[in-house]
């Protein structure tokens, strides 16, 4: 069975491809994958199935009529030859389809492997945890590239180290923030926190002539109660509202139930909450030894509250994400997810569209 942080890592890749759904057929080696999708609040979406072989054959319609790649995932063994048959239909119509296979025990055994090379174009074991986001980004641009199925096998023993992938894709606020205001028409506001993630953005923030801003020194949390009021007051104004990841936990969560309440009365949707997801005091792992994976799902939250909500962890996403906010027919959460502080961290990125479309170079 996958460590839940390896798990937690798989989804995060998925989310950064924007992987619409993953069809499954649970069992007990897959728990924590399906945990950690359903934990994201339904981005990507899991639809479970009976039988392994449906789930192939969903992933397979989902990538010819939906686009992009089909995420399927099944226990190994015995129970993932019911597979088989939905890949070999993705690979004789080259259709590009993702199996997840998670084993029970590793036991000095890689049966699946074997049973799967003769109908997938490539087959890799996550044997170390630290390159598991790595091989996920690899498996996804593979079944784009070339057409056809790939396999990933999380074998049992995928346990130990914290995974560093979500260090690795962390997003520079300022640059966000810098694309973000230029969107912003005269006669839009922008609302900032007070928390300390966003405190040292703020004091740098240039904005267009005739924006207003307001600032919420040493209020984290106020900037969305800042926003909803401005909205209310004009309801044809943009806003933009720069929340700290510790005052969207505070309050946050609970204050986007009242844009979902009042949004249809606003002549102009366009209020964008920026939070900066810092990855800090997620109740999944309130104690050791995972804080590096205390990730709430703000986007998720926002989608299940009927708004619009998009995850960014990397820098070249984040002009296409900006656009997509702006453009949205309702107000729109766009998480960052950023380094401890709010500071972005260094790591080796690959180009990959908005759209989960193009493949790393």
């Amino acid at each position: 069975m996958p460590d839940p942080a390896v798990a937690d890592a798989v989804v995060a890749r998925l989310l950064a491809w924007r992987v619409a759904r993953v069809y499954g057929a649970p069992g007990t080696a897959t728990a924590p994958l399906v945990e950690a999708v359903r934990a994201a609040g339904g981005d990507p979406e899991f639809v479970p199935v009976r039988h392994a072989e449906s789930a192939a054959l969903m992933a397979a319609g989902h990538a010819r009529f939906a686009g992009g790649v089909g995420v399927c995932l099944s226990d190994g063994g015995p129970d993932a030859l019911g597979l088989l048959g939905g890949l070999d239909a993705a690979r004789r119509s080259g259709l590009p389809v993702l199996a997840v296979l998670g084993e029970q025990q590793l036991d000095g055994h890689r049966d699946d492997g074997p049973r799967f090379a003769g109908t997938c174009r490539h087959v890799r074991y996550a044997a170390d945890p630290a390159r598991v986001p790595e091989l996920v980004d690899e498996a996804l641009g593979s079944a784009l590239r070339g057409g056809g199925p790939v396999c990933l096998v999380l074998p049992g023993d995928a346990s130990g180290h914290r995974p560093p992938g979500d260090d690795r894709w962390a997003v520079d606020p300022g640059q966000a923030l810098d694309d973000l205001v230029t969107r912003l028409p005269a006669g839009g506001a922008v609302t900032v926190d007070g928390g300390g993630s966003v405190a040292g953005y703020a004091r740098h923030l240039r904005v267009p002539a005739g924006v207003e801003v307001l600032r919420a020194d040493g209020a984290p949390g106020a900037a969305l109660p800042y926003a909803l009021a401005a909205k209310l007051a004009a309801p044809d104004r943009p806003v933009l509202a720069v929340v700290a990841d510790e005052g969207m936990r505070a309050s946050g969560l609970a204050e986007l139930v009242a844009v979902a309440r009042h949004r249809a009365a606003w002549t102009d949707p366009r209020l964008v909450l920026l939070v900066l997801n810092t990855r800090s005091g997620h109740p999944r792992y309130a104690q050791p030894p995972h804080p590096p994976a205390d990730d709430v799902p703000y986007a998720g939250w926002a989608r299940l509250l009927g708004l619009r909500g998009i995850r960014v962890d990397r820098p070249e996403l984040i002009g296409a994400a900006g656009a997509e906010a702006f453009g949205a027919d309702r107000p729109c959460l766009l998480e960052l997810v950023v380094g401890p502080g709010g500071v972005g961290l260094p790591g080796a990125l690959h180009t990959v569209g908005v759209d989960g479309r193009r493949s790393p170079d």
